[in-house]
């Protein structure tokens, strides 16, 4: 009965010629994906600056930037920008009032954890914030020149065509 030809029995020539067979395939696998790869980074390259931003960004903070974007694109002064800040805090600080502490403390562990607070406001809470961002609103309202009113509506108007458009 013969023995079958084990890989220590197999003699060195063949065993060289399986060995670099094996590291021959594995580098034309590898020809194939690292394009593959190089060209997925750079496809997704021009998206990541905005999901790192978000993702970097405690909610305050983003909406501080958006308020400072809306602001530079409506050419807003010095005292309007300062104005604006006020009421963004005045709305903040509002808001939180109304929150229970254990509200207070779920939003404060979503903001460490970057994530979006899951507060169940109750009706009464809704409605009030809903109340308070009302007057914000009609008070930055207030603030702007009348060309910068209707530039402004003219940038709510866009803003959900916006929304809808693909990401380029």
């Amino acid at each position: 009965m013969s023995k079958p030809t084990t890989r220590s029995t197999m003699p060195a020539s063949l065993r060289s010629q399986s060995t670099t067979s094996s590291k021959t395939n594995l580098m034309k696998k590898l020809h194939l994906v690292i394009p593959g790869a190089l060209a997925l980074a750079l496809a997704a390259s021009p998206v990541l600056p905005v999901f790192t931003e978000a993702a970097s960004a405690f909610p305050a903070e983003v909406a501080e930037r958006r308020g400072e974007r809306w602001g530079r694109r409506l050419n807003l002064t010095e005292q309007q920008q300062s104005q604006m800040r006020q009421i963004r805090e005045s709305t903040k600080a509002k808001i939180d009032r109304i929150l229970t502490s254990e509200q207070q403390a779920e939003l404060q562990r979503a903001r460490q954890e970057r994530r979006r607070p899951n507060l169940t406001l109750t009706d009464e809470q809704k409605a009030q914030m809903r109340a308070i961002r009302q007057e914000a609103r009609r008070q930055m309202d207030a603030v702007l020149t009348a060309e910068q009113k209707q530039q402004l509506e003219q940038m709510r108007q866009q803003r959900p065509q916006r929304r809808q458009q693909p990401s380029q």
